[in-house]
């Protein structure tokens, strides 16, 4: 049995922070179901798609990632009826999850106090970039400014230049929380089992973004000098990327041991650089490795993929419908996780959730519809 077997969650998360929370949560066993608005949906939908004019257009490759093993209801929650029928979802469920811009949700009637009215077990995972209080809570943000304000960028980069970000390809503060937000959860899950009352879980990209470069930090405050050294890096003599005669990149860290083999081996240290670039990468490393120097292609994407069950095992997986979408952080060995649904078109499950999970009547849910509170039935795939 999987550790999150048995738990319902209410999906509002949205582009990764929110969204990929839920998907490790789903991965880990737990029902996710991800609630967008028929006015509003998640961005990622439309992000980047790569996919043929014949496909369905609102599932892109990142929206596929982020939202597997899932299933989709569409409901307005700015509606009165929409708002009553979230409540009563919420009722019956264990962990909503959020990152919507400090605000939104108390202005529709669905703060933390409303959420415990309806379900006193209620646990709400907020997922912000500044957290939910202190003066910076009502900015909006992105991976770039959150790197900024959390002092990653000032660490990253190459002496005398200006700060870097990780970018949008990586946006690592949105990649890292959701790893530590699922885990919350799941370690708010467990809890619950030894005792009763809602839980609010405070969860800021900045604090988590500060945290993991403390140390840096904490050398800044103790008056010891910490610049941007690029790929430079102490105590390695020399730590860079050459590029080799056939055009590949090579890393590698070379220590005080790594020096003297070298030497010994009639390579001078400076000369480095122009050595490997009178060699194929694949002789270069080969010597190198023979030498004792960790060395390794820089790899792209498309030799990452091609060392697939070398360099990785289940970073990357298969959907049911053979698309390719990011796997797993880890990996249980007596029920090994698995993507085991697509993620859901628009609304494709409104009418199921709201019966077996509400427990609406089919004229409670004519209302819905009528009032535009749900998407409007048609003959086929509820689209955009």
């Amino acid at each position: 049995m999987k550790p999150l077997s048995g738990c319902r969650v209410l999906d509002l998360g949205i582009i990764t922070a929110g969204a990929a929370t839920s998907a490790v949560l789903a991965d880990f066993g737990a029902e996710v179901i991800k609630v967008e608005s028929p006015s509003y949906r998640d961005p990622f939908r439309r992000w980047l798609s790569d996919k043929p004019a014949d496909a369905d257009p609102t599932l892109s490759p990142f929206f596929r990632a982020t939202n597997r093993g899932k299933s989709g209801l569409s409901l307005n929650l700015k509606h009165p009826l929409g708002r009553a029928a979230f409540l009563r979802l919420v009722g019956r469920s264990d962990v909503v999850v959020e990152n919507f811009r400090r605000g939104v949700l108390p202005k529709m009637g669905l703060a933390f106090e409303d959420l415990r009215a309806a379900n006193p077990s209620i646990i709400l995972a907020s997922i912000s970039s500044q957290g939910e209080d202190g003066p910076d809570a009502g900015y909006v943000s992105y991976g770039s400014t959150l790197e900024a304000v959390a002092g990653l960028a000032w660490t990253t980069g190459y002496a005398g230049g200006p700060p870097m970000l990780s970018g949008v390809d990586l946006n690592y503060p949105d990649q890292i929380v959701a790893l530590f937000a699922s885990s919350m959860i799941l370690t708010a899950w467990s809890d619950r089992q030894r005792r009763d009352g809602a839980v609010h879980l405070d969860l800021s990209q900045r604090e988590l973004t500060s945290f993991l470069s403390g140390e840096t930090f904490v050398a800044a405050g103790a008056g010891l000098a910490v610049d941007r050294e690029g790929n430079s890096q102490s105590p390695y003599l020399l730590q860079d990327c050459f590029r080799s005669a056939d055009g590949l990149w090579i890393a590698l860290s070379v220590a005080e041991a790594g020096a003297v083999a070298l030497e010994q081996a009639g390579i001078a240290l400076e000369a480095l650089s122009e050595w490997i670039g009178r060699h194929d990468a694949a002789a270069a490393l080969d010597r190198l490795h023979g030498l004792g120097i960790p060395a390794e292609p820089a790899m792209d994407g498309r030799a990452v993929m091609a060392a697939g069950d070398t360099v990785w095992t289940h970073a990357l997986e298969r959907t049911p419908g053979g698309h390719l979408a990011k796997g797993f952080p880890l990996q249980f060995e007596t029920e090994p996780l698995a993507i085991t649904r697509e993620a859901p078109g628009i609304g494709a499950d409104t009418e199921e959730v709201l019966r077996r999970v509400g427990e609406m009547t089919d004229a409670e849910i004519d209302a819905l519809y009528e009032a535009g509170a749900i998407e409007p039935r048609t003959s086929g795939p509820l689209k955009e």
